[in-house]
């Protein structure tokens, strides 16, 4: 009987090759005996291969994998022709000890790539944040997938009261209308629902619920999904705070934003910026390009666009507005163009600011700048004619009186004549210092520094003020401090101006004991120096009060001060203001009725001391005989609008012998010079039909050969400018009035250096 079933199933394994079905026939002990051609052929198994092995351990082994499926296993071979998945089937063959295999690749195939696929959702949805659940109303359980309890231990189930108690309060009441809803008459819902963290936030949910199947009481089962969106709503809730913030901003502002698609033309503008451009100006624009601004900005603005276009950054105009009743509304326009990868324009920002009042008020402050600059020319013109009228009957007041001196006067007649000098003198410092003072106020005061020897500078104006103060019963100390260095780079004319001020005012306050100056310097820093100079009186001194005021111009420290010594008022306030010009400033310290010590302050710089000394003040020397006997009948030509001017100078320069040609303007000083040549000429700067500047560029100019002639200028105009003013005009050099004999003496004698004279050459 064993040899009749042997020989059945071999006859059965090579009857189901034959219909290409694989087969496996086993022994009586469930060992592999046997291969059919169609098993080889799809596992590429040898026909002896492990004979008498169970067929378990056998598939396991000839197998590159298997997989549990089902209620069995499946296989996978490969072979030449591919992996084919095979699965066993034990049926009625059994009893004849074959087992047959049913190729399962397409079924297993499709179920890969559904399990795949799945995966992948779920995969997409645990990124989403999203999760499915389903709620069963009969025992109200929740039923979640991994994705929503994957921040907690995963439970079964959950009570449908464990749910509802985190929900926000405002959001219970809806939640439980959608499920008695959807549990009662079935359908679909969309809730936002908020649900409280451990932290005590709020995690948002957007949820989607749909009815399910029917259970048998008669409610339906709900399914649906949940997706965490508290990003987007902290991302939309800080947008519309943002949005707010702006809102408020460019309202407060009056500003308004706009933007260009620069690839469709599109536009967008924000509300504010139609209400600032206005409904008109918008029109207009829709019309013309940039028509919505004035037609005289179009093109600036214009320009200021294609710079945009070309620049990264950010370009920015000030602007008007179109309004058709011509008014101005002025806005600054703030552009910005963004471009993509290939660098190509494609979008522009913009702002635009209302700038109305600040425009109103920068034009207005202009206006005034130009009101005040017109007024300050106006004022320094004013002060130039008052000087130059002022300073014309006074020069010939103190010529005349100059040349009286000269004219070998009686004892009782000199007397009188010093009283005439000393008084104009007086008159001439007075209109010095509203002049400074003007010069000041106006900026146009220079400091000019030069190498001087400050020991020396106050020595002489100890020695100036010495012979005043004898006069009263004083006396003047110098100390200098030692260490101080002996050459410095300071203004000699503006300290010799500070400290004449204090020293006059020390003696005019002082009716005895004694003046003290006490000079000393402090090194601040490498190559600077800051000089003190003490001036102590024993005079009237002065109270608080007078002190808070003293250096107001125009101020006193009462009117019986003014009545008792004189004086305007203007000394201190100029001496003040130059010690702030030359960096420094002045202090004072007083006790009514024991005295006052007034402290000047300024800088200096240091300078090489092995340099050659050289004087920094001005100095007019008396020419020697031999320049005087060189000089005499020298030829000028005089020129000046005033008789009494030209008769000072005549009266001053007797002594020369001169031949005077006098002129009345510049014109008649250019006639008289095509008709006849001259040595010099001293001309007046301001005169009727030509001024002196006009003459002198003509002069300067002329083909006539007058290029080297000496022209030296008279002025009275002290607010025109200093020498170096006059020297750029082609003067040769200056002299201001009030003239003093010995200034212009020296003056003429230095442009005329070693020249011949025409009287010389003939």
């Amino acid at each position: 009987m064993p040899e009749l079933n042997e020989i059945g199933a071999t006859a059965l394994l090579e009857q189901l090759g034959a219909l290409g079905l694989a087969a496996v026939r086993l022994d009586e002990d469930g060992g592999v005996c046997g291969i059919n051609d169609a098993f080889q052929l799809l596992t590429g198994a040898a026909p002896d291969t492990m004979p008498g092995v169970a067929l378990t351990e056998y598939l396991e082994a000839v197998a590159a994998e298997h997989k549990s499926y089902g209620d069995g296993v499946v296989y996978r071979f490969a072979s030449r022709k591919g992996d084919k998945w095979l699965r066993p089937k034990r049926g009625k063959a059994q009893a004849t000890g074959v087992v047959t295999f049913t190729d399962v690749t397409a079924e297993w195939s499709m179920l890969g790539k559904l399990v795949a696929s799945i995966e992948v959702r779920d995969r997409l949805m645990r990124d989403a944040d999203i999760g499915m659940f389903r709620y069963s109303p009969d025992d109200e359980t929740f039923h979640f997938s991994d994705a929503l309890v994957r921040r907690g231990e995963a439970l079964s189930i959950y009570r449908l009261d464990d749910i509802v108690k985190d929900l926000h309060p405002d959001d219970i009441e809806k939640d439980k209308q959608v499920r008695d809803r959807l549990t009662l008459q079935g359908g679909t819902a969309t809730l936002h629902l908020r649900r409280r963290k451990t932290d005590g936030t709020w995690r948002h949910t957007l949820a989607q619920f749909i009815s399910g199947r029917k259970l048998p009481s008669g409610k339906f089962e709900i399914f649906g999904l949940s997706q965490n969106i508290t990003e987007l709503v902290d991302a939309r809730d800080q947008a519309a705070i943002m949005h707010d913030r702006l809102e408020i901003a460019m309202s407060s502002a009056n500003a308004g934003v706009y933007e260009i698609d620069l690839r469709s033309s599109e536009r967008w503008t924000s509300p504010q910026y139609q209400e600032l451009a206005g409904p008109e100006a918008l029109a207009r624009h829709a019309m013309r390009p940039f028509g919505m601004y004035h037609d005289d900005d179009i093109t600036a603005v214009r320009e200021s666009w294609e710079r945009c276009l070309r620049s990264p950054g950010v370009e920015s105009i000030d602007a008007r507005l179109y309004r058709p009743n011509g008014q101005d509304q002025w806005v600054r326009i703030f552009m910005r163009v963004q471009r993509n990868e290939h660098a190509v324009p494609v979008r522009a920002v913009g702002l635009m600011l209302d700038i109305q009042e600040e425009k109103q008020a920068e034009l207005a402050l202009i206006e005034a700048k130009l009101q005040a600059e017109a007024a300050t020319v106006a004022k320094s013109n004013f002060l130039a004619s008052m000087s130059h009228e002022i300073r014309t009957p006074l020069n010939g007041v103190l010529g005349m009186a100059q040349s009286l001196v000269n004219d070998g006067l009686l004892a009782d007649q000199r007397e009188k004549v010093d009283v005439i000098l000393e008084s104009g003198k007086t008159l001439t410092a007075l209109l010095n210092d509203v002049l400074d003072l003007s010069k000041i106020e106006a900026g146009k005061m220079e400091i000019a520094c030069t190498d001087g020897e400050l020991g020396q500078t106050f020595e002489r104006l100890r020695q100036l003020f010495l012979s005043k103060a004898v006069e009263r019963g004083l006396n003047i100390e110098l100390s200098i401090a030692p260490g101080m260095p002996s050459m410095l780079h300071y203004d000699p004319v503006r300290v010799r101006q500070c400290v004449g001020n204090l020293l006059s005012n020390a003696i005019k306050f002082t009716e005895r004991g004694t003046v003290k100056m006490a000079v000393s310097a402090e090194q601040v820093e490498p190559e600077k120096w800051r000089v003190s100079v003490a001036i102590s009186d024993t005079g009237i001194g002065m109270t608080e009060a007078v002190r808070s005021r003293l250096f107001t111009t125009f101020t006193q420290a009462d009117a019986t001060i003014t009545r008792r010594f004189g004086g305007t008022g203007l000394g201190l306030a100029i001496t003040r203001q130059l010690a702030q010009l030359m960096g420094g400033d002045v202090a004072v310290d007083s006790e009514a009725g024991i005295g006052s010590t007034f402290t000047l302050t300024f800088m200096a710089d240091a300078v090489n001391e092995m340099a050659p000394v050289k004087s920094a003040e001005p100095q007019f020397p008396a020419p020697n005989e031999a320049t005087m006997k060189r000089l005499r009948g020298m030829k000028i030509l005089l020129v000046d609008d005033n008789a009494v001017n030209r008769q000072v100078v005549k009266l001053f320069l007797a002594q020369l012998s001169p031949k005077f040609v006098e002129a009345v303007n510049g014109q008649e000083a250019l006639d008289r010079l095509h008709d006849e040549p001259f040595d010099l000429v001293l001309l007046d700067v301001h005169m009727p039909v030509m001024d002196g500047k006009e003459a002198i560029r003509h002069i300067r100019a002329s083909a006539q050969g007058w290029r080297e002639l000496p022209v030296i200028a008279l002025t009275a105009d002290a607010m025109s400018g200093d020498r170096e003013k006059y020297l750029a005009l082609g003067m040769s050099d200056y002299v201001s009035k009030p003239l003093d004999q010995r200034e212009l003496t020296a003056k003429i004698a230095g442009v005329m250096d070693a020249r011949q004279l025409l009287s010389d050459a003939a």
